[in-house]
Order: structure tokens, then C-alpha cells, then sequence
């Protein structure tokens, strides 16, 4: 009896105690109650709902696809590349328009044509009535004929973005890259990785890509550079323009480029070789010959520049050599107290300062570059075969023109310096909701989204139609 009063006892005082430790906590275990409760508060009050209605989230890719009908490119891949054997076939615009869009909305993979194929309001805007599975996609690719007919389809809309400006004289930015894989059928870079190694010029004055070829990793920087260069000349001249001047890297720093500049009257900057018979050259400049390089706004630096004449072997020409040094920061592991670089140029119209400034400015090739390869998934190569990935870079290509179209043409002012990234943001990631009013299908989007789509689409009648 005596132990179940103290059982008793101690029960109840147990609970009096654990009472009294819950309505007291110490400091510590304040701040773990207030955590736990601040967490379990941290939500969203909103409930999910089903709906009936269709809807897109990328309204702005229809304003694309509408840019690429006005421009003729629709029509243009259709006249171009073969059609199916069958009427029951997918026509080859029901493969190319897809895959352009889903490079232009982000996809970075043939499996994200899938995103395409289950946004049931982007196919009615888009007339899209089948959009065909990755394997089907992969089986196309590497059809024979599709990479000469894509190609025609980007020179149609380049002939047609070059119409509408009203630029009459270009520049020319040619410009190699690396797209490194795994793929078996690579080659080893000279890098020292494998890829695959596209060669692209663009037109400056526009953004435009006027010509690619997508080759093996091996493959020299250089070799292409002269084909491309005269192909681009002869392509200006025929609208009624000009190729007035031609940039690149060292990989262009050949005679026969040269002697092609000399021969269509077109004025180069391109990076010099530190070759033997150059170094000579620098050594032989004498000490007055240097100038102090300022920078375009007139801001002094701690480079020197000297300008002097010089002639690559097989030359037709000689040019006009500009060296710039500046100081070693590390003499001790280089040779000589400075460092030097070289432009080769036949530029005898400016000053040696602002053929520098030029020359400087070929870096927006590479920014081109990096916009096809990351902003539109380029640096993906989906196939073993070199021809099948041509044709699916000729497609990235496509797209990233005719944004580069609708950018110049279209919107222009600030919009000129976004990124495909930044336009997904403000233009093609806007949520619409697809219905039919009167037997014709409408978009509707929120008010302030309205009179940015509606002033495009009023545009393009007249910026992008075919001359």
C-alpha cells in the first residue's frame, strides 16, 4: 500500500514538474518553439485548382513563329527541303519550326520538344497540328539533303533582315569555337579535349550569322575562313551592299585571307602571329616610334603602340604592322621586359589608335558565339554523327537569326543589347489564354503585355516582309 501512494506521488509530481518546465521554458527552448512555429508559418496561403481553360506560358514564342511567316522562312522550308513520301508524312516545317521555337524558349535538348508538344495552347496559336517525337526528330537529322536546304533557309531570311536595313557597307567577324563531348565520333581538340568545331561569321552592323560549318574537332581554326570570306563578299554584293571590312584572330593570319581582302578591295584588322619574322620586325622598331595607347574616351594606359611594314611570304601586299607592349608583369619567366600584341591591317583611312579600337572590338564575335551555344543550346551535340549534328546547329542557327532579325527590325532601342536569356523573361515567358470568339482564335494576356505583342505584331507586316 505504502509503494502505490508513492508510486502515486511520484507521477503526479512528474507531471507538475514537466507542467511547469512547458509553461516556463528556458531561453534556448524559447527560440526552438519560435522556430518551429515561424517554420510551420513560412506558406503560401493559396490553394491548387484545376482548370479547363487552355492556356500557354510562352505567348511570345507565337509572335516569333508569326516573324518567321512574315519573313518567308516557313516558305522558305518548304521550297528547300524534301517533303515526305507520303501525305500522311510530317512535312519537314513541322520539324524545323518546333525545334527553332524550342531553341528560342530555352530547350537544350531533343527531349524538350516534348514541352512543345504538350503546350496545347502554343499549337493553336502556331497552327502546329503534330509535332514529332525526339526519335523521329533524331531519325531526320540524319536524312540526307537537309543541311544544304537549311542553309538556303538562313541565307533567305539574312537576304531578307539585309534588305529591310539600311546598312550599305559591313563587317565582317569570323570567329571559330569548341563544342566539347563525349561522343565516340569526336575528334581530339587542340585543346586537349574532345569536340566538335563550328566555324561562324556574322555581320557586326546586324548580328546576323551569314555563315557556319559545323566540323570535326581536329579540324585547323583557319581552314574556311577564306571561303566564307569571299562567299559573304559575293552575297552583299548581289543586294546591292558592301563587305567594306573583315576582322578575326590570329586564325585568319594567312596569306590567302590577305590576298582575298586585296583582291575584293576589303580592309582587314586580324591578329598577327608573334612569329620569328615578326619578332624580328618588333626588335628593329626604334625607341621614338612608341606611343602612349589611350582608350576611346582619351584615358591613358600603360600600353605603347608602333606601327610599321611588313609581309607574310606568300603576300600579294605588304601591310601595315601595329604592335602594342605593355609591361611584363613577370619577367622572370617570360622573355624581355614586355608583352606584345599584333594587328596586321591594310587600313590606311585611320588613325593607328582607332584601327586598334576596331581591331579590339571583334570581340563580339565570341559573344555571339556564346549566345548560340549557351543562350540557344548549341553546346549540345545530340548525335555520333557530324552531318546530323550540322543539321540540328543549322536549326539553332536559324533561331538565333531570327531573333537577331526581330531585334534589329522590329523592336530595336534598348532591346538590341538583350539576350535571348533577358527576352525570355520580358517577351516570350508571357502566360496568355487561348479561346475561340466568333469562329477566330484569340490570345488574351494581362493589359500590360497586350500593347507590347500587339505592337509587334503590327510591325511586322512591314519590317520583315520579303523585297
Amino acid at each position: 500500500m505504502i509503494r502505490q501512494q508513492e508510486k502515486r506521488l511520484l507521477f503526479f509530481s512528474h507531471l507538475r514538474l514537466r507542467y511547469m518546465h512547458e509553461s516556463h521554458p528556458s531561453g534556448e527552448e524559447k527560440n526552438s518553439l519560435v522556430v518551429r512555429r515561424s517554420v510551420a508559418q513560412e506558406r503560401l496561403g493559396f490553394k491548387l485548382g484545376i482548370t479547363t481553360d487552355t492556356i500557354t506560358s510562352k505567348s511570345g514564342l507565337a509572335v516569333l513563329h508569326d516573324a518567321a511567316l512574315a519573313a518567308g522562312v516557313v516558305r522558305s522550308i518548304r521550297e528547300h527541303l524534301p517533303v515526305p513520301g507520303s501525305n500522311r508524312g510530317i512535312r519537314p516545317e513541322e520539324y524545323v519550326m518546333p525545334l527553332a521555337l524550342m531553341f528560342c524558349g530555352g530547350g537544350q535538348s531533343m527531349e524538350d520538344i516534348r514541352e512543345i508538344a504538350r503546350d496545347q495552347g502554343l499549337r493553336e496559336l502556331c497552327g502546329f497540328k503534330r509535332i514529332p517525337s525526339p526519335d523521329a526528330v533524331g531519325t531526320w537529322l540524319k536524312a540526307p539533303r537537309r543541311i544544304t536546304g537549311l542553309k538556303q533557309v538562313n541565307r533567305h531570311l539574312c537576304r531578307v533582315a539585309i534588305a529591310r536595313s539600311k546598312q550599305t557597307e559591313f563587317t565582317l567577324d569570323t570567329d571559330a569555337t569548341l563544342i566539347e563531348t563525349e561522343k565516340s565520333s569526336a575528334k581530339m581538340s587542340y585543346q586537349g579535349f574532345k569536340a566538335f568545331a563550328p566555324l561562324l561569321s556574322f555581320l557586326a552592323e546586324l548580328g546576323l550569322c551569314v555563315a557556319g560549318e559545323y566540323r570535326d574537332g581536329n579540324v585547323s581554326p583557319a581552314v574556311g575562313i577564306k571561303g566564307q570570306l569571299v562567299q559573304t563578299a559575293r552575297f552583299l554584293k548581289s543586294l546591292g551592299r558592301r563587305l567594306k571590312y573583315f576582322r578575326s584572330d590570329s586564325a585568319a593570319y594567312t596569306a590567302e585571307v590577305m590576298n582575298a581582302c586585296f583582291d575584293s578591295n576589303i580592309t582587314f584588322a586580324i591578329t598577327a602571329d608573334l612569329d620569328e619574322a615578326v619578332k624580328a620586325v618588333i626588335a628593329e622598331l626604334p625607341k621614338q616610334s612608341w606611343h602612349r595607347f589611350k582608350t576611346p574616351g582619351g584615358e591613358r594606359t600603360d600600353r605603347e603602340y608602333a606601327a610599321t611594314v611588313h609581309c607574310l611570304g606568300k603576300s600579294q601586299c605588304s601591310f601595315t604592322l601595329i604592335v602594342l607592349r605593355w609591361p611584363n608583369p613577370r619577367p622572370d619567366l617570360f622573355e624581355g621586359s614586355y608583352r606584345y600584341h599584333c594587328i596586321a591591317t591594310n587600313d590606311y583611312a585611320r588613325a593607328t589608335e582607332q584601327v586598334i579600337w576596331f581591331h579590339n572590338q571583334r570581340g563580339n564575335a565570341e559573344n555571339y558565339n556564346k549566345e548560340i551555344k549557351v543562350g540557344f543550346g548549341m553546346d549540345y551535340a545530340p548525335c555520333q554523327s557530324v552531318r546530323a549534328n550540322a543539321v540540328y546547329f543549322e536549326i539553332g542557327i536559324l533561331a538565333y537569326n531570327l531573333v537577331a532579325a526581330v531585334k534589329r527590325l522590329v523592336l530595336g532601342g534598348d532591346w538590341l543589347t538583350k539576350t535571348i536569356a533577358t527576352l525570355r523573361w520580358q517577351l516570350i515567358f508571357i502566360a496568355g489564354k487561348v479561346v475561340w470568339h466568333g469562329r477566330r482564335l484569340m490570345l488574351r494576356v494581362a493589359r500590360r503585355h497586350y500593347h507590347l505583342l500587339a505592337d509587334i505584331r503590327a510591325r511586322l507586316g512591314t519590317a520583315l516582309s520579303p523585297t
